[in-house]
């Protein structure tokens, strides 16, 4: 099975978990003082934290799994390549668990689609010091554990200004799992 498939198999049978995550919560926090901000969900999944950001922002979610949740109130889904997307509308581009799960060449076409100057991107994604670690959902589809020094270093040489950084875990626990992940509020210069 691909990835697609792999995700769009997923998200049709893990419907449950709608609560928004702890990252999400994290970056509303971050931009509370915000009042008509757009943001992109780039690999929005189940749309979740889509949904949840959009009481507050307009949301435009997209993924490349053949999955689409349901376009609601400040809140529309498309499948697509969410590397390639025009990111230009958006002031900021929300990844959680998506950086890890693409290619390093997929990270430089995910970073070279944000032009924009002054566009916020936030991160969340596993790091490599949790690669050996238990995870509920096992190894069935690709992950590309993410180095910290790699992901500054190509943030920095894609322009990116890095406003907050941590590493860490605690911060995405999921029933038995404890990952370690990076967290990443950066904005273009």
């Amino acid at each position: 099975m691909d990835d697609q498939e792999y995700w769009k198999q997923f998200y049709l049978t893990h419907t449950g978990d709608k609560q928004p995550s702890n990252f999400c919560c994290f970056i509303m926090g971050f931009f509370k003082d915000e009042d008509d901000i757009k943001i992109l969900d780039a690999g929005c999944g189940n749309g979740r934290d889509s949904y949840y950001v959009a009481s507050k922002f307009n949301v435009v979610g997209v993924d490349s799994s053949n999955y689409r949740p349901d376009d609601r109130e400040h809140c529309k889904f498309y499948t697509d390549d969410f590397c390639s997307f025009n990111k230009d509308k958006f002031d900021v581009i929300y990844s959680r668990f998506t950086f890890h799960s693409i290619s390093n060449e997929d990270h430089v076409r995910f970073l070279d689609s944000i032009q924009r100057p002054d566009t916020y991107l936030c991160i969340e994604t596993r790091s490599d010091k949790g690669k050996d670690s238990y995870r509920v959902h096992g190894d069935s589809h690709y992950r590309n554990f993410t180095n910290l020094d790699y992901i500054v270093g190509l943030l920095y040489s894609k322009e990116f200004k890095i406003l907050h950084l941590d590493e860490q875990d605690n911060v995405a626990i999921y029933k038995d799992e404890n990952p370690i992940c990076i967290r990443i509020i950066c904005k273009k210069i």
